[in-house]
């Protein structure tokens, strides 16, 4: 009898896995035909993943992706980000960035069922998220990096100072190995990319919420949570550089029940519904940042000893 169950436990835990895989697949298709539709329709082109196509066709033909004047709008990425480039690149720009956005969302959908907590999948009605969707962003597949380790490193090499905050907290060997055969490959093909690349980041327009005057210094809190991976991931994206909303996908990893995910997913919405009030950083800094910071401060409520409070308290009651 005791095998039989052991079997079945298998069979539903195998069947578990399909589902999650099916689901996550569905959420990429919807979400890359949504993006499709809109890249289409408004003329968005291939958004932020156009650096990775051109990236990998200078390297196929043979000339510098780093020969033109930068600007504000125009910074090139570091050269590692060609090896997102290169499968793609035999499509048209619209398709390929299309395809690399419905992958990073399905990634993303599948690390948040596997993971078991159904409600984080709110993260896809964040305004960051759709943002994120107008320009083929990177932030998704960056937030998928906190289900999926092994990425992290690697995205660090792509977009640093966003990588970088949940990297941290999820470095795996394998991973370190990866971005390392990744960087150690980008050298041998052009030795002096990074330099080049450093180059084109003096005109990048960037901000900082932790500057922010005078909300923004009391993020330094979360200090009093370090042990907690949730408040690393804040403060050090409140620490290091971002461009745009879009870029902020990752922060609706820190809430810790459904609640507080439907709380931090209406108010990001605000700062569309308010832009032109008060300065753009301020608002960022006061509808997602200051709510996610007292998210940290919530006494978290330990399941397991609550039912095991309640299944004593039947028995005190039955006895």
């Amino acid at each position: 009898m005791r095998s039989l169950l052991n079997i079945g436990a298998l069979l539903s835990f195998k069947h578990k896995g399909s589902i999650t895989l099916l689901g996550a697949i569905c959420i990429g298709a919807l979400v890359g035909y949504v993006s499709h539709s809109m890249r289409l329709r408004y003329n968005l082109g291939a958004g932020d993943f156009n650096w990775a196509l051109k990236t990998a066709h200078a390297l196929i033909y043979s000339y510098d992706p780093y020969a033109f004047t930068p600007s504000s709008l125009l910074v090139a990425y570091p050269l590692p980000v060609a090896l997102f480039g290169l499968p793609l690149l035999w499509l048209p720009n619209t398709l390929a960035a299309t395809i690399f956005f419905g992958c990073s969302s399905g990634l993303l959908a599948y690390g948040i069922m596997k993971n078991e907590q159904p409600w984080r999948l709110l993260i896809f009605l964040t305004f960051p998220y759709w943002f994120a969707l107008c320009y083929a962003q990177w932030s998704p597949l960056i937030a998928a990096a906190w289900f999926i380790p092994v990425l992290a490193p690697l995205l660090v090499l792509i977009k640093p100072h966003i990588a970088l905050p949940v990297a941290i907290n999820r470095i795996t060997p394998t991973g370190v190995v990866l971005a390392g055969l990744a960087l150690l490959t980008s050298f041998a093909i052009m030795p002096d990319w990074l330099w080049r690349w450093l180059a084109t980041t003096r005109e990048f327009e960037s901000k900082y919420i932790l500057l922010t005057l005078p909300f923004g210094p009391f993020l330094l809190l979360a200090v009093l949570r370090w042990r907690n991976e949730e408040a690393r991931l804040l403060l050090s994206m409140a620490v290091l550089p971002f461009r745009g909303l879009y870029d902020l996908v990752a922060l609706y990893l820190i809430p810790r029940s459904a609640r507080q995910m439907v709380v931090l997913v209406s108010l990001s919405w605000l700062p569309m519904f308010l832009h032109g009030t008060i300065p753009e950083t301020q608002l960022i800094t006061l509808c997602s940042f200051l709510p996610a910071l007292g998210i940290l401060f919530i006494p978290s409520i330990n399941r397991d000893a609550l039912s095991k409070s309640y299944g004593k308290s039947t028995e005190r009651l039955q006895t």
